[in-house]
């Protein structure tokens, strides 16, 4: 999952120029990325380490970046 998303921010980067505030994830998604961490209950470090705002929302069919000037801070 780490990969996949470090992608999304690569390419959207290099798209528009801004690196992405924001992922949109759904509640799957989420406990996939839990998973890749050593400890998965320390969203802290997850955000940390991805430098976004996580948005959940269950409609979310694959995992989107974005860039906001007003990201949610700890969305999640």
């Amino acid at each position: 999952m780490l990969s996949f998303i470090y992608r999304l921010a690569t390419d959207f980067e290099q798209a528009h120029a801004v690196r992405p505030n924001v992922l949109y994830l759904n509640p799957t998604h989420m406990a996939a990325l839990r998973e890749s961490f050593a400890t998965p209950d320390d969203l802290d470090k997850i955000l940390e380490v991805l430098g976004m705002d996580i948005i959940l929302e269950r409609e979310i069919v694959h995992p989107q970046v974005a860039w906001t000037p007003t990201a949610r801070a700890r969305a999640v």
